[in-house]
Protein backbone atom coordinates (compact mmCIF):
# COMPACT_ATOMS: atom_id res chain seq x y z
CA UNK A 1 0.00 0.00 0.00
CA UNK A 2 1.52 3.35 -0.97
CA UNK A 3 2.44 5.77 1.79
CA UNK A 4 0.46 9.00 1.49
CA UNK A 5 2.21 12.15 2.66
CA UNK A 6 -0.25 14.80 3.75
CA UNK A 7 0.47 18.51 3.54
CA UNK A 8 -0.32 20.35 6.75
CA UNK A 9 -0.76 24.11 7.10
CA UNK A 10 2.79 24.60 8.36
CA UNK A 11 4.38 22.90 5.36
CA UNK A 12 2.22 24.88 2.92
CA UNK A 13 3.15 28.14 4.61
CA UNK A 14 6.82 27.19 4.58
CA UNK A 15 6.52 26.62 0.81
CA UNK A 16 5.69 30.23 -0.02
CA UNK A 17 8.06 31.56 2.63
CA UNK A 18 10.87 29.52 1.10
CA UNK A 19 10.08 30.91 -2.36
CA UNK A 20 10.10 34.37 -0.84
CA UNK A 21 13.48 33.84 0.80
CA UNK A 22 14.98 32.52 -2.44
CA UNK A 23 14.02 35.55 -4.52
CA UNK A 24 16.57 36.73 -7.09
CA UNK A 25 18.32 39.98 -6.16
CA UNK A 26 21.19 40.00 -8.69
CA UNK A 27 20.40 41.44 -12.15
CA UNK A 28 23.20 39.42 -13.77
CA UNK A 29 21.83 36.18 -12.38
CA UNK A 30 18.33 37.12 -13.50
CA UNK A 31 19.42 37.69 -17.11
CA UNK A 32 21.56 34.57 -17.16
CA UNK A 33 18.56 32.51 -16.04
CA UNK A 34 16.71 33.94 -19.02
CA UNK A 35 19.61 33.18 -21.38
CA UNK A 36 20.17 36.89 -22.03
CA UNK A 37 23.65 38.42 -22.29
CA UNK A 38 23.85 40.87 -19.36
CA UNK A 39 26.75 42.94 -20.75
CA UNK A 40 24.66 45.42 -22.83
CA UNK A 41 22.55 46.19 -19.76
CA UNK A 42 25.13 46.28 -16.97
CA UNK A 43 25.49 50.07 -16.99
CA UNK A 44 22.00 50.27 -15.55
CA UNK A 45 22.36 47.70 -12.82
CA UNK A 46 23.51 50.35 -10.32
CA UNK A 47 19.86 51.38 -10.18
CA UNK A 48 19.44 48.57 -7.66
CA UNK A 49 21.16 50.90 -5.16
CA UNK A 50 18.15 53.19 -5.54
CA UNK A 51 15.67 50.34 -5.14
CA UNK A 52 16.73 46.74 -4.64
CA UNK A 53 15.91 44.08 -7.21
CA UNK A 54 13.61 41.42 -5.81
CA UNK A 55 11.83 38.83 -7.91
CA UNK A 56 10.72 35.26 -7.05
CA UNK A 57 11.60 32.35 -9.30
CA UNK A 58 7.92 31.61 -9.93
CA UNK A 59 7.59 35.01 -11.63
CA UNK A 60 10.83 34.54 -13.59
CA UNK A 61 9.40 31.26 -14.92
CA UNK A 62 6.70 33.27 -16.73
CA UNK A 63 9.23 35.41 -18.61
CA UNK A 64 10.26 34.74 -22.20
CA UNK A 65 13.80 33.44 -22.44
CA UNK A 66 16.13 35.34 -24.75
CA UNK A 67 13.93 38.45 -24.83
CA UNK A 68 15.42 41.44 -22.97
CA UNK A 69 12.25 43.40 -23.70
CA UNK A 70 9.88 40.86 -22.16
CA UNK A 71 7.26 42.99 -20.35
CA UNK A 72 7.48 40.95 -17.15
CA UNK A 73 11.26 41.29 -17.09
CA UNK A 74 11.05 45.05 -17.65
CA UNK A 75 8.87 45.34 -14.57
CA UNK A 76 11.71 44.20 -12.31
CA UNK A 77 15.08 44.78 -14.04
CA UNK A 78 17.05 47.82 -12.77
CA UNK A 79 17.83 50.20 -15.64
CA UNK A 80 19.80 53.44 -16.07
CA UNK A 81 16.57 55.33 -16.85
CA UNK A 82 15.90 55.37 -13.11
CA UNK A 83 18.70 57.91 -12.62
CA UNK A 84 17.02 60.43 -14.91
CA UNK A 85 15.74 63.60 -13.23
CA UNK A 86 12.49 65.06 -14.55
CA UNK A 87 11.18 68.46 -13.56
CA UNK A 88 7.86 68.26 -11.79
CA UNK A 89 8.24 64.63 -10.73
CA UNK A 90 7.97 63.75 -7.04
CA UNK A 91 9.10 60.89 -4.81
CA UNK A 92 5.71 61.19 -3.10
CA UNK A 93 3.27 61.35 -6.03
CA UNK A 94 0.20 60.53 -3.94
CA UNK A 95 1.12 62.87 -1.07
CA UNK A 96 1.17 60.03 1.47
CA UNK A 97 4.36 60.56 3.45
CA UNK A 98 2.97 63.00 6.02
CA UNK A 99 0.35 60.63 7.39
CA UNK A 100 -0.60 61.57 10.96
CA UNK A 101 -1.38 58.05 12.22
CA UNK A 102 1.49 55.55 11.74
CA UNK A 103 0.55 52.82 9.29
CA UNK A 104 -2.70 54.47 8.23
CA UNK A 105 -3.69 56.71 5.31
CA UNK A 106 -7.04 58.51 5.46
CA UNK A 107 -7.37 60.47 2.23
CA UNK A 108 -11.02 59.84 1.39
CA UNK A 109 -14.05 60.45 3.56
CA UNK A 110 -15.33 56.89 3.85
CA UNK A 111 -12.21 54.73 3.54
CA UNK A 112 -8.78 54.24 5.04
CA UNK A 113 -5.73 52.38 3.81
CA UNK A 114 -3.65 50.34 6.26
CA UNK A 115 0.05 49.76 5.61
CA UNK A 116 0.04 46.15 6.83
CA UNK A 117 3.60 45.25 5.79
CA UNK A 118 6.33 47.33 4.20
CA UNK A 119 7.92 44.58 2.14
CA UNK A 120 6.85 42.90 -1.09
CA UNK A 121 7.59 39.59 -2.76
CA UNK A 122 8.55 41.52 -5.88
CA UNK A 123 10.00 45.00 -6.31
CA UNK A 124 8.33 46.64 -9.30
CA UNK A 125 10.51 49.35 -10.80
CA UNK A 126 7.45 51.57 -11.27
CA UNK A 127 6.39 51.34 -7.60
CA UNK A 128 4.91 54.66 -6.47
CA UNK A 129 5.72 53.84 -2.81
CA UNK A 130 9.39 52.99 -3.27
CA UNK A 131 10.27 56.12 -1.24
CA UNK A 132 7.57 55.68 1.41
CA UNK A 133 8.98 55.85 5.00
CA UNK A 134 8.15 52.28 5.97
CA UNK A 135 10.53 52.53 8.93
CA UNK A 136 8.04 54.97 10.47
CA UNK A 137 5.05 52.81 9.54
CA UNK A 138 6.15 49.36 10.64
CA UNK A 139 3.67 46.52 10.26
CA UNK A 140 3.19 45.16 13.77
CA UNK A 141 0.24 44.42 16.01
CA UNK A 142 0.95 47.48 18.14
CA UNK A 143 0.79 49.74 15.06
CA UNK A 144 -2.28 47.88 13.77
CA UNK A 145 -3.95 48.41 17.16
CA UNK A 146 -3.44 52.16 16.86
CA UNK A 147 -4.98 52.04 13.39
CA UNK A 148 -7.94 50.01 14.65
CA UNK A 149 -8.58 52.54 17.41
CA UNK A 150 -8.59 55.31 14.82
CA UNK A 151 -11.06 53.39 12.65
CA UNK A 152 -13.33 52.75 15.64
CA UNK A 153 -13.36 56.48 16.42
CA UNK A 154 -14.42 57.48 12.88
CA UNK A 155 -17.94 56.18 12.14
CA UNK A 156 -17.93 57.86 8.72
CA UNK A 157 -15.63 55.05 7.56
CA UNK A 158 -17.18 52.01 5.89
CA UNK A 159 -14.23 50.57 3.98
CA UNK A 160 -10.73 49.42 4.93
CA UNK A 161 -8.03 48.70 2.36
CA UNK A 162 -5.15 46.44 3.37
CA UNK A 163 -2.06 47.53 1.48
CA UNK A 164 1.66 48.05 1.88
CA UNK A 165 4.15 46.97 0.65
CA UNK A 166 2.05 43.88 0.27
CA UNK A 167 -0.39 42.90 3.03
CA UNK A 168 -0.14 39.21 2.17
CA UNK A 169 3.47 39.31 3.35
CA UNK A 170 1.88 38.92 6.77
CA UNK A 171 1.49 35.33 7.91
CA UNK A 172 -1.93 33.72 8.02
CA UNK A 173 -2.28 33.96 11.81
CA UNK A 174 -1.42 37.67 11.69
CA UNK A 175 -3.97 38.29 8.95
CA UNK A 176 -6.63 36.38 10.87
CA UNK A 177 -6.02 38.54 13.94
CA UNK A 178 -6.23 41.74 11.93
CA UNK A 179 -9.24 40.78 9.81
CA UNK A 180 -11.17 39.52 12.85
CA UNK A 181 -10.60 42.84 14.62
CA UNK A 182 -11.68 44.83 11.57
CA UNK A 183 -14.82 42.67 11.25
CA UNK A 184 -15.72 43.55 14.85
CA UNK A 185 -16.05 47.26 13.97
CA UNK A 186 -19.78 47.71 13.19
CA UNK A 187 -19.52 50.56 10.67
CA UNK A 188 -16.96 48.78 8.45
CA UNK A 189 -18.82 47.07 5.60
CA UNK A 190 -16.05 46.35 3.07
CA UNK A 191 -12.50 45.03 3.18
CA UNK A 192 -10.21 45.29 0.14
CA UNK A 193 -6.76 43.78 -0.27
CA UNK A 194 -4.11 45.27 -2.56
CA UNK A 195 -1.66 42.46 -3.37
CA UNK A 196 0.50 41.05 -6.14
CA UNK A 197 1.43 37.92 -4.22
CA UNK A 198 -1.27 35.74 -5.81
CA UNK A 199 0.35 36.51 -9.17
CA UNK A 200 4.04 36.34 -8.28
CA UNK A 201 3.92 33.50 -5.71
CA UNK A 202 0.61 31.66 -6.21
CA UNK A 203 1.48 29.30 -3.34
CA UNK A 204 0.74 32.22 -0.99
CA UNK A 205 -2.97 31.47 -1.41
CA UNK A 206 -3.15 28.75 1.22
CA UNK A 207 -6.29 26.91 2.28
CA UNK A 208 -5.99 28.63 5.64
CA UNK A 209 -5.90 32.05 3.98
CA UNK A 210 -8.95 31.22 1.86
CA UNK A 211 -10.76 30.09 4.99
CA UNK A 212 -9.88 33.36 6.74
CA UNK A 213 -11.06 35.50 3.84
CA UNK A 214 -14.29 33.58 3.30
CA UNK A 215 -15.14 33.51 7.00
CA UNK A 216 -15.98 37.20 7.41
Amino acid sequence: MPHIITRNADSVEQNWLKQLANGISDPVKLLELLEIDPSPWQHGFEAKTLFAQRVPQSFVDRMEKGNPFDPLLRQVLPLSDEFAVHEGYSTDPLDEQDNQTPGLLHKYHNRVLMIVKGGCAINCRYCFRRHFPYQDNKGSKSVWQTSLEYIQQHPELNEVILSGGDPLMAKDDELKWLIDHIADIPHIKRLRIHSRLPVVIPARITKQLLSILSGT
